[in-house]
């Protein structure tokens, strides 16, 4: 299959690079030093499923000319998106499918809106993974899964054919009969926690030792269940359980993705996650005031690090 990776960070080298390992025809979109060292040495992944070498590697900074795919793999960050997006547009045809594997719910809503819902798919993934040094990826979790599906449920020649590349490459892979449900699943864990520990700036331990904290961080939860409801979003009754478990059974040592940008002073993907909350809830008439505290507290922090 004819595929192409738009970001070659933990996400897309590593799902990338899975892809190309097990012989799939593999682009990365990638860029600066991390595009050279690809180029020059190609991508080395180290992985607690095994290390693999893709070398030669096909890699691009530039999407323009290189004809319509069969699947775009979108996994750029959610404030890098609006720029992809007429790169993109180059690689779709007509029988291309685009799956992204971004955070948030609004990324698939644009691609959505600029490209269809029969060219989009719902998508999701589930990996701790990383640029450790340019050219290489470390991944370092014990699951590596991509849930994705057709909007409306049904299983599809596409989705099948799909699903059946991603498992060959030893990836966890499932078709969703409800992939917004499941989107907003990883959504309202993926958000509530992050906006939380980038707050606090401390790992899952010390987060867990403080009740008060653990009683913001399931209100975030609550609300941002209220929120899906709303919008007509099928959760399962005990969800927020389900992701204060999670919480409790995490590493004390866990840190987020987005809290480790912030503590670096990198941009950091804030409107994507707790302010799309914010957004949907005021569009709701939903409530949002732990959410809102958190958004609040964390942007001014986000305005800096975009100068």
């Amino acid at each position: 299959m004819k595929i192409v990776v738009i970001g070659t960070g933990g996400v897309g080298g590593y799902f990338g690079g899975r892809l190309a390992e097990a012989g799939q025809e593999v682009t990365f979109v990638a860029r600066g030093d991390h595009l050279a060292a690809m180029q020059a040495g190609g991508l080395l992944v180290h992985s607690v499923h095994g290390d693999f070498h893709v070398l030669p590697v096909k890699a691009t900074d530039r999407m323009e000319g290189m004809g319509p795919a069969e699947l775009v793999l979108v996994c750029v960050k959610d404030y890098q998106l609006e720029a992809a997006l007429p790169g993109i547009g180059h690689l779709v045809g007509s029988d291309t499918t685009v799956l992204p594997l971004m955070n948030g719910i609004r990324a698939a809503e644009r691609l959505v809106a600029a490209f269809g819902r029969r060219q989009v798919l719902g998508g999701l993934c589930r990996v701790v993974s990383n640029i450790a040094e340019p050219g290489v990826v470390k991944q370092s979790s014990p699951f590596q899964s991509i849930t994705f599906g057709e909007w409306d449920g049904r299983t599809t020649p596409r989705s099948q054919a799909i699903l059946s590349i991603l498992q060959k490459a030893g990836l966890t892979a499932e078709l969703s009969a409800d992939i917004t449900a499941a989107m907003w699943t990883k959504f309202l864990f993926i958000t509530a926690y992050s906006g939380l520990a980038s707050v606090v700036r401390l790992p899952a331990g010390a987060i867990r030792s403080c009740p008060e904290t653990m009683a913001l961080l399931e209100s975030c939860m609550s609300e941002i269940e209220a929120v899906a409801r709303a919008r007509g979003v099928a959760l399962e009754s005990d969800m927020v359980v389900k992701a204060m478990a999670f919480v409790q059974a995490m590493p004390d040592d866990t840190t987020a993705s987005m809290q480790r940008d912030v503590a670096a002073g990198h941009p950091f993907e804030l409107e994507a996650m707790t302010g799309s909350v914010v957004r949907f809830g005021r569009e709701a008439s939903v409530p949002t005031p732990a959410n809102s505290f958190i958004y609040a507290a964390l942007k001014p922090v986000e305005m800096k690090a975009r100068t």
